[in-house]
């Protein structure tokens, strides 16, 4: 088993106004996933963010279940109006990604923190 999943509070992204950053750290498969899902979730719903940042570059493992979370966590932000992007996915990340289709949420990643703040305040 991967390390354990941490997920930090909405940190702001410095000079992108109304953006704000979640990360996420270690495993997330289908052990984790519910936990995930209620950790972003709360997080999305308590944030004023018009603007949201995924940090998946610490994620060493992930399957289906995480995908779906992270799947679902992308459309809730579309429904209430938060562009919502997915930085630096791991490798192990970017192959589920793959492996199950989502190309609307493949659509949605960025390469690295430039790429990502460059969309941001696109």
């Amino acid at each position: 088993m991967g390390a354990s999943m941490v997920v930090s509070a909405v940190e702001p992204v410095p000079g992108v106004p109304q953006a704000g950053t979640i990360r996420v750290q270690g495993s997330v498969t289908r052990d984790e996933a519910p936990a995930l899902r209620r950790k972003l979730l709360d997080q999305l719903a308590r944030t004023d963010a018009s603007k949201m940042v995924l940090s998946l570059g610490d994620v060493d493992k992930m399957d289906t279940a995480g995908a779906a979370v992270l799947a679902e966590v992308v459309k809730r932000a579309v429904e209430r109006d938060v562009h919502i992007l997915l930085c630096s996915p791991s490798e192990p990340v970017l192959k589920i990604f793959r492996l199950a289709g989502f190309g609307e949420i493949l659509a949605r990643t960025c390469a690295d923190p430039t790429e990502t703040r460059r969309r941001l305040l696109a």
